[in-house]
């Protein structure tokens, strides 16, 4: 996650340049929406403690208790059209912190942020299929919100696809 912040921090102008021409943001607001989303990369960077677990002796008489994370598996984002960067940055960086690899779908009119940030991800030697982009409308969030061997959702967008996707996530028991 250091290396994907720095790496941020050097494409910040080639970022926003897609952001300004794949969604017509202006170019302050398209290096806000990439600064929010570095304040969380920057935030992950210190999470992997937490990944440890606890444990406690002696909490009574010949009691010791003892606590593990274990990371879900596959986790997936579905990203909105709004904040094409700012958004998947919300999601991947925490799951791939903690162990899980990561499936993207970004909105399907703004996806060149996603690709870059994958481009980073494989240039700073995240290992093939940690993180992940699928493209798509419906029929890939329908696929996401099905598979059985992704765990957990992260979604950020509209209310109607948001009840679909929570729906249809729980139904097949993933965490929302």
């Amino acid at each position: 996650m250091f290396d994907l912040a720095a790496r941020i921090r050097t494409d910040m102008d080639k970022l926003a340049g897609i952001l300004t021409s794949e969604h017509g943001k202006t170019t302050p607001d398209a290096k806000g929406d990439i600064t929010r989303g570095l304040e969380v990369v920057e935030h992950a960077c210190g999470l992997s403690h937490i990944n440890m677990g606890e444990t406690f002796g002696n909490i009574s008489r010949g009691i010791d208790t003892y606590s593990y994370r274990i990371p879900l598996g596959v986790c997936a984002g579905i990203s909105a059209y709004n904040f094409p960067a700012m958004i998947p940055l919300f999601m991947f960086p925490f799951a791939v912190t903690l162990g899980n690899t990561f499936v993207l779908k970004p909105s399907e009119r703004v996806a060149g942020a996603a690709l870059h940030l994958a481009g980073i991800m494989k240039d700073i030697g995240v290992p093939d299929g940690v993180f992940n982009v699928v493209h798509g409308g419906f029929e890939t969030t329908k696929m996401i919100t099905e598979h059985p061997d992704i765990r957990a959702i992260s979604f950020i967008g509209g209310n109607k696809a948001g009840d679909y996707v929570y729906e249809m996530g729980a139904k097949h028991h993933k965490r929302m």
